[in-house]
């Protein structure tokens, strides 16, 4: 085995540790994506494709940790900022990457390639982060807006964006609605993406779609 090899390896037994990894509760960032996906998420589909490419999660995993790091050395005393904070209601659970104490406003850090800057950012992580400021409003932290920044792990500190509008319960039950039409179906949802793309990074991809998922055609949301 070369040591390529050996880091994939270990990178992908080192994953399937991680908490998020093994989340059974649907989470945002899974509304507003793949219908299909999230359907087969709440069904129990089976797993038909376990060599799923992962450096990528991986890379965003790393930067969320460091940046969670950077922000305790800088508030010590978690006086400011509150962060990795995992939040729940209902069977919606999620993982809140900081919160403002001081200007009661959500956080959520995205690492992204340079070139996906242009659909930053997506109704699905609009929806995603205002879910994270209703999860947190039910769970007793009161808040005004929601932030979403965009790190290029391709580019450096002069290509971070960020988007940042008024929580939003109208939103909010815009993704609510999206999740409860996905778990009323009593037949799986079409596919969202193309082939192309599950075949490398989506578990339920199964090629002779026999079993799980042959993929579909990648279609554009429109902008929230």
């Amino acid at each position: 085995m070369t040591i390529a090899e050996e880091l994939v390896k270990v990178i992908h037994s080192s994953q399937k540790g991680e908490a998020r990894s093994n989340q059974k509760a649907i989470g945002p960032s899974e509304i507003g994506g793949c219908a299909r996906k999230t359907w087969l998420r709440l069904n129990d589909g089976v797993r038909t494709n376990p060599k799923t490419l992962r450096l990528a999660s991986v890379m965003g995993t790393a930067i969320h940790s460091y940046i969670q790091q950077a922000f305790e050395k800088q508030d010590p005393f978690k006086e400011r900022y509150m962060l990795e904070i995992e939040v729940t209601k209902d069977d919606l659970m999620g993982h809140v990457d900081l919160y403002d104490i001081q200007n009661q406003e959500v956080v959520d850090w995205k690492t992204v390639k340079k070139k996906g800057l242009s659909y930053f950012p997506s109704q699905s992580q609009i929806w995603q982060v205002q879910l994270y400021g209703y999860l947190l409003q039910s769970n007793g932290h009161p808040v005004k807006n929601v932030t979403l920044v965009a790190i290029p792990r391709d580019g450096d500190e002069r290509d971070i964006v960020y988007h940042t509008e008024p929580y939003d319960f109208a939103v909010v039950e815009q993704a609510l609605n999206w999740l409860a039409h996905v778990k009323s179906a009593t037949e799986m949802p079409a596919p969202e993406k193309d082939p192309s793309f599950c075949k490398y990074y989506c578990s339920f991809y199964d090629e002779t779609g026999e079993v799980g998922c042959s993929g579909g055609r990648r279609t554009r949301r429109s902008q929230a």
